[in-house]
């Protein structure tokens, strides 16, 4: 019998195939598996592509409740997709509070901060909540009027007996929005999950011979607007030069005129990729660059010093505090100093495998196993 068992509510799975958060978890529950916590995370289907694979799976979901009656008559009924996917959150909230009620466990650690629902059924029993990112709260013109997320995060904050932190700015800018007391936050750092596939892929898109990657969201304060006119400067001196951006879903009809508009429809394409495709473009590319605003700790850091990619991105954030000396960096601010960074970068191949070399360097700072680690900690200082 395990001498701790975590209660992980299984929010961060209801929803998206692959995420920054449910990799975290999934990096985190093999962790503290691997130093004998029992894991209990009730849910027995998901979307999601890193639990789905996960070998632990079947393990940490033993004895979530199965589908009700009702459910399975429910799943039978022709219905809209918006009405069945509220039917099927509503299945999945009810079989996680009841699970809440009847497991047995030390501490809950939720995957998500938007379940507020299982707190009036916590009780006494200890709460440790992880905190990504106090974006909504600096950023509310890049959400919906009608997100409950700050709101929510807030009320698992005034809760939570530990926070867990995934930077140093992150935990100063939940200290300071949020009142919590400094002394109960942790920082917790992630770690890296990405790495070149050992036998290189057989069918990879067509490729230009030179670009410049971005990878993610890119609305709001992605700040990918200034980034893509910085690049537009850059291009006009090496038309050779293209941009691969990678996820964030197709181009928006913004976003399609502003490139146009800017005469690099011919240069400039989206692609949705695998972890193994990910990690070859980042490879392949010249550099990869990072313009964002804000981000709680900026894992795409980590898998472009992974698979080698140099890093030019802004001095906004925690970047200078995960990137150390392994980056270029550029006011995201200014659409200019992005495009000096970037010619500097473009021009210089000494200075490109000195980034290579010293972003080796500073992953040796990172890891899932210290994350699982420091995590455990964590849990002990509460208990």
């Amino acid at each position: 019998m395990s001498e701790l068992s975590v209660f992980m509510h299984p929010r961060a799975f209801w929803i998206g195939k692959y995420t920054g958060v449910s990799r975290y978890v999934c990096e985190l529950i093999q962790g503290l598996l691997d130093k004998g916590v029992e894991v209990q995370l009730p849910i027995l289907d998901t979307p999601n592509g890193y639990l789905r694979k996960a070998d632990f799976f079947p393990l940490v979901s033993q004895g979530s409740p199965k589908e009700s009656l009702l459910w399975k008559c429910l799943s039978q009924v022709p219905m809209c997709p918006e009405w069945a996917e509220l039917a099927r959150r509503q299945m999945l909230r009810t079989q996680s509070l009841k699970a809440l009620k009847t497991f047995r466990y030390d501490l809950v650690h939720p995957t998500h901060n938007n379940s507020t629902e299982i707190l009036p059924h916590i009780k006494k029993t200890p709460l440790v909540i992880t905190i990504h990112d106090m974006t909504h709260e600096l950023f509310p013109q890049s959400f919906s009027p009608a997100d409950p997320s700050a709101r929510r995060k807030r009320e698992f904050a005034r809760r939570a007996d530990r926070i867990i932190a995934i930077s140093r700015r992150t935990k100063e800018d939940a200290v300071r929005i949020l009142g919590v007391d400094p002394d109960i936050v942790d920082v917790v750092y992630h770690g890296n999950s990405l790495t070149l596939p050992r036998i290189p892929l057989a069918h990879i898109p067509p490729l230009p011979e030179r670009y410049v990657l971005f990878v993610g969201k890119r609305a709001g304060y992605k700040n990918f607007e200034n980034f893509i006119k910085a690049f537009s400067i850059i291009h006009q001196k090496a038309p050779e030069l293209h941009l691969i951006c990678v996820g964030g879903g197709a181009f928006s009809d913004e976003e399609n005129r502003l490139i146009a508009e800017l005469r690099l429809a011919s240069f400039v394409r989206q692609l949705p990729a695998d972890d193994a495709l990910l990690a070859t473009l980042y490879s392949k590319a010249e550099f990869f660059v990072y313009p964002s605003l804000y981000e709680g700790f900026g894992l795409p850091l980590l898998e472009a010093f992974s698979c080698g990619a140099p890093v030019v991105c802004s001095d906004a954030s925690c970047f200078p505090e995960i990137a150390g000396d392994a980056a270029l960096y550029f006011d995201g601010n200014s659409v200019e100093n992005i495009a000096e960074a970037m010619e500097e970068a473009f021009l210089n191949e000494t200075l490109r495998s000195k980034l290579r070399k010293k972003g080796t360097e500073r992953l040796t700072h990172f890891s899932w196993a210290k994350c699982a680690e420091e995590t455990l900690t964590s849990y002990q200082r509460v208990l």
